[in-house]
């Protein structure tokens, strides 16, 4: 069963120097260096090590909220 998403990361990239210490924190592998510039994919799981490590505070994590919903009837 795939690991379901809580989070999402925003990356400030006027602030995000690329030093790489976000990704070696990331127990999903969820960011990554890709082409000199961070990118973010979507196997967050709002721990926000990210958030917490970066240097620069150029990331942000969003905890998603899921809703369980029925069906009208």
């Amino acid at each position: 069963m795939a690991r379901q998403r809580k989070g999402e990361v925003a990356i400030n990239h006027n602030y995000c120097k690329r030093c790489n210490i976000c990704p070696q924190f990331c127990p999903t592998k969820n960011l990554e260096i890709v082409g000199g510039k961070l990118v973010s994919y979507d196997r967050c799981i709002a721990c926000f090590a990210c958030e917490r490590y970066c240097p620069d505070l150029a990331i942000e994590v969003v905890k998603i909220y899921h809703v369980e919903t029925t069906p009208a009837g």
